[in-house]
């Protein structure tokens, strides 16, 4: 199943939503998303992997690149995930590089609060 993006421009959160499988042949337009992101700088962004069924190491890769990126911009990035790639991060070590969160309202709460990147 290819991956679907939309994203939601609100005034101080950004909310990217993927469903789908993201993977190497998906990962175009995941990078477009990205790059829309970085261009803008929105204060905060949260990317809701949630609804993933399968996320391939060009699709990590491209998350690594946007926490780098976006991070030492000053911005505020989190992750809602699921079982499986709550999963995928634990395998690859890459759990506590991301602000994870299991629901869409906890990652708007952290990205909010004023000392988030503390």
């Amino acid at each position: 199943m290819p991956v679907t993006m939309t994203l939601e421009q609100r005034r101080e959160t950004w909310l990217l939503t993927l469903s789908g499988e993201l993977d190497y042949a998906e990962c175009s337009g995941f990078r477009l998303q990205i790059d829309r992101i970085l261009k803008a700088m929105p204060p905060a962004v949260v990317i809701d992997l949630s609804k993933l069924d399968y996320l391939d190491s060009s699709g990590l890769g491209l998350l690594l690149s946007l926490s780098r990126e976006y991070g030492s911009s000053g911005g505020r990035i989190a992750l809602v995930t699921n079982k499986t790639v709550d999963g995928i991060l634990e395998i690859t070590r890459l759990n506590g590089i991301f602000s994870v969160f299991r629901s869409l309202d906890q990652a708007l709460a952290y990205v909010r609060t004023p000392d988030a990147s503390a």
